[in-house]
Formats: C-alpha cells, structure tokens, sequence
C-alpha cells in the first residue's frame, strides 16, 4: 500500500529542518573559529545598543567578546538543541493529530511532549524497518531523545542548571535506555549549569534524526501497511542545501 503523503510530508519536512539546524550549527561554528577578534569588535555596537523599542542598554563589548571566547561554544551548542528538541516535538503532535485525524489512534489524555515521545517510544519498540544496528541502539537513541527534552527544560525552566527534575523527570519504563549528563553519569551535579560541547549536540542531532525515521517508517507500516524506508547511505543523495535552508 501507499505511504500517507500527510506523514510523509511532516517526515519530510521535519527531518529536513534538523539537516538545516546541523548546517547552520556547523557553518557558525567554523566562521567564529576563524573570525578575526578585531574585525569581530568592529561589527558590534559601542558602548549600548536598542534592548527593546524604546531602552536602550549599556554594556562593554569588550567584555561580551571574552565571556563568548569562554562560554560561546556551550551557549552555540544550547541554542541549537532547543530547535532540534522543538522540531522533534512538532513531529509526534503532528503525527498524532494526522493519525487521530484518520480515527487510527485515540487521542490522549495529556498531550505535552513527555507523554508524546512515550507514545512515540512505546511505537518504535516493535519496528519492523530499521537495520539491524539502529534497532541495537534504538533503547538508547529513545532515551537520547528523551535526555534532550529534560535537558531543555532545565535551560529554558531552571535557569540552565541541573535539579532534582532533571533526574526525576526520565522516561524509564524498563526499556528505554534513560541517558544523564555530564558523561552519562546518574549523579549529575545538582545546581551545576548545563554545559554542552559542538560534539556532544551532533551525537544529539543524529540521535533525534535516526529516531524521527524509524518513526516515520514504523508508523507507515503500522498504520497504512507500507514497509519500505529511507536509507540515505543506499540513495547515495547529497544534501540539497538551497531547498533545505530555504524550507
């Protein structure tokens, strides 16, 4: 049977806004590493700059230069998480709503993102499309994805610091692979701030894209019988950039 070109194009759409999310992730991470410190002065506003439509605010941009060489890679890598958790959330409420839509689901309960991914999780653990490697790591991916959603509720909710919540609010149904930071460790330093290196948002943009298309594939066979996927390594096919980019 055909695939649902609605879920289809969510997929589409979703996983091509991730690729643009590494793109422009990876392109800014390069140009400040190669940027010239003086050129770099000349370009931002002296001695204040417009905060709102009608205040402006003092500041030193000698001072913002030297607390972005210390902290400027973590803050990169932050902010490039919270698009990449936003836009996985955006795809499971709107497969669900497509599916709910065509009566092949019930809608739930509670619709927030956690409840979300556990329908997503709890959707993926009988994939019949994935080689056999993904559906290894596939606990772990899940819980991947799961650390990503907890990890930007402590930077938007919690002042960017690690609390109990962090820790309390896994998703840990016995087979999810629940995943802490720093390094994996359980005993996360409570109060500590988030801090997040360009390697460590490019394990969590693979994690999230490989997810969405086990998802995508699991419920095109789930759903509407049809049970052949992608693979970009078969396809062979670069990155079209000026579609990506362009959305």
């Amino acid at each position: 049977m055909p695939r649902d070109k609605t879920i289809e194009g969510i997929f589409t759409l979703i996983d091509d806004a991730m690729q643009a999310v590494w793109g422009l992730h990876t392109y800014m991470g390069a140009a400040l590493k190669v940027a010239e410190r003086s050129n770099l002065l000349g370009k931002l506003p002296d001695g204040s700059f417009q905060l709102t439509h009608e205040w402006s605010r003092l500041y030193g941009r000698n001072q913002l230069l030297n607390e972005m060489d210390r902290l400027g890679e973590s803050l990169h890598c932050r902010a490039s998480l919270l698009v990449l958790v936003s836009l996985f959330e955006a795809a499971t409420r709107r497969f669900r709503e497509r599916l709910v839509e065509l009566s092949r689901t019930e809608r739930l309960e509670r619709e927030n993102y956690k409840r979300l991914l556990k329908w997503a999780f709890e959707t993926v653990q009988q994939s019949p499309i994935a080689s056999p490697r993904a559906l290894g790591r596939l606990p772990d991916t899940c819980g991947d994805v799961g650390n990503a959603r907890r990890l930007r509720n402590a930077i938007v909710h919690r002042n960017g610091r690690y609390d109990q919540q962090y820790i309390a609010d896994a998703i840990n149904d016995g087979w999810v692979g629940v995943q802490y930071e720093p390094a994996h460790e359980p005993n996360v330093r409570l109060g500590k701030p988030v801090v997040l290196t360009t390697d460590r948002y490019e394990y969590f943009s693979r994690s999230h894209i490989e997810l969405l298309h086990i998802l995508h594939n699991t419920i095109q066979s789930r759903f509407f019988h049809h049970h052949t996927g992608y693979n970009y390594a078969d396809e062979g096919k670069k990155i079209e950039w000026h579609r990506v980019l362009t959305g």
